[in-house]
């Protein structure tokens, strides 16, 4: 489902923009930090946001990444929840700080940390060749 080139992008530190459906049928929008692996996309949020409570509620979301050096280059896919933990919610938020600014993440006020697993259902993308 997910070319060469794609995967190569979802490889590289974008911020991602996940599109969630609030009960009264709007989009929410929030930027996150992501990683792909495992053919799932994987991201980290705080238990008690709205956006976490909207994606379990409908258990979907949309995901947009656009290179911000290249707005051509884009990847648009629709996702279903895998599911959510709390187990090593922590360490992974780390790992995604890491990933994106080269240091621990410092949280300002103690939280509960909640990794989010999203399947990718369709995926496209202008790294393939399509507009």
């Amino acid at each position: 489902m997910i070319s060469e080139a794609t995967a190569a992008f979802l490889a590289e530190p974008l911020p991602i923009v996940v599109g969630s459906l609030r009960g009264n049928g709007q989009v929410k929008l929030t930027p996150a930090w992501f990683e792909f692996r495992d053919g799932l996309f994987w991201l980290n949020s705080r238990r008690g946001t709205h956006w976490l409570g909207h994606l379990e509620r409908a258990r979907r979301a949309t995901l947009l990444l656009i290179d911000p050096h290249d707005m051509y280059r884009v990847v648009h896919a629709e996702t279903r929840l895998a599911g959510t933990t709390t187990e090593g919610a922590g360490a992974h938020l780390d790992r995604l700080s890491h990933r994106y600014r080269g240091e621990p993440y410092r949280a300002l006020a103690p939280m509960t940390r909640v990794i989010v697993r999203l399947e990718p259902l369709a995926v496209r993308s202008t790294l393939d060749g399509r507009p």
